[in-house]
């Protein structure tokens, strides 16, 4: 199949790593004309919509800045490719019941990329959920941003920038997919969220949200700001508490306060991309694979609408 990348930052070229080293399908990506210098990976360069037409791509990779997503993905979407979109949908939904329509028109395959539904620890996550019913969970994310990507001025990236997309809300909404994917949906997102340091130019550093998933209420905080690397999920069940951390890959679970029992899970830095990957291929000719554009487009319209207040 060809595939046509529209975007070929750090995350653009992780995706097309993957596919490099383990698909023989054809790449091309498609270069803004910002950006002179020759892709490191030797991938085909074209540079006008009208190249990509002729070219007839059957899949579009939509990993360009958050604020291009959906403006890209409703061209690419013209001309029946299949979309794989990384996270978040956009910046807004500007474009969004367009976009929807015509994948809903032309049965076209979509899948929104919230690598960490594939993660161990979600998965194993997801076997205690079918034993037990859960009573309360919270979600824990934080991090220093400008810690991310050393040697670049993280203010000008779009973490840090409304416009572009930024903030913790819409960066850090893998939480709020996991929380969805593993108890059943989310219904409303409350809570309150703001600029408190000078870590984002001017998009919000942190975020305490509450939402009702499967009857469950959740606690999910995010920031920009904390000098502690964090991420886990807590679940209370009547008689056991577990505490799952994406980070070390290990899950521990409580019971009269102490710990019981303590699992390490065998789990390689990026394993979850490739099998998301293996996940969209095996999929491909399936417009209902788990998280396509209606699926996660729900969620988002819920996400947003929370971010405009």
């Amino acid at each position: 199949m060809k595939i046509i990348f529209f975007g070929l930052g750090s995350i653009g070229q992780r995706h097309a790593k993957i596919l490099l080293e383990n698909y023989t399908h054809d790449l091309y990506a498609f270069r803004s004309g910002e950006n002179n210098d020759v892709n490191k990976l030797g991938i085909k360069e074209i540079y006008t919509f009208d190249e990509v037409k002729n070219l007839q791509p059957d899949i579009a990779f939509i990993t360009n800045p958050t604020a291009m997503h959906i403006e890209t993905a409703l061209k690419c979407a013209e001309l029946g490719c299949k979309l794989f979109i990384e996270k978040p949908v956009g910046k807004d939904t500007d474009g969004l019941e367009k976009l929807i329509n015509i994948v809903k028109k032309k049965k076209l395959v979509t899948y929104i990329a919230y690598n960490l539904r594939f993660h161990p620890v979600i998965k194993k996550i997801k076997e205690y959920l079918k034993r037990k019913k859960p009573v309360y969970a919270r979600v824990v994310c934080t991090s220093f941003l400008p810690a991310w990507r050393p040697n670049t001025d993280h203010l000008k990236g779009y973490s840090a920038n409304t416009a572009m997309g930024g903030g913790v809300i819409l960066d850090l909404s893998h939480e709020m997919d996991y929380v969805g994917y593993l108890l059943g949906g989310i219904k409303k997102i409350s809570g309150n969220f703001a600029k408190v340091s000078n870590v984002t130019v001017d998009a919000e550093d942190y975020a305490d949200m509450t939402v009702i998933s499967g009857g469950v209420p959740v606690n999910i905080h995010l920031d920009f700001l904390s000098q502690i690397r964090q991420r886990y999920i807590q679940i209370d069940f009547e008689k056991l508490t577990v505490v799952a951390d994406l980070i070390d890959a290990e899950i521990k679970e409580h019971e009269g306060g102490i710990v019981k029992n303590s699992i390490e899970l065998d789990y390689n830095r990026g394993q979850e991309y490739e099998e998301q990957l293996k996940y969209f291929f095996d999929n491909i000719d399936n417009p209902r694979m788990m998280n396509n554009l209606i699926e996660a487009g729900d969620l988002f319209k819920k996400i947003v609408t929370f971010k405009n207040g």
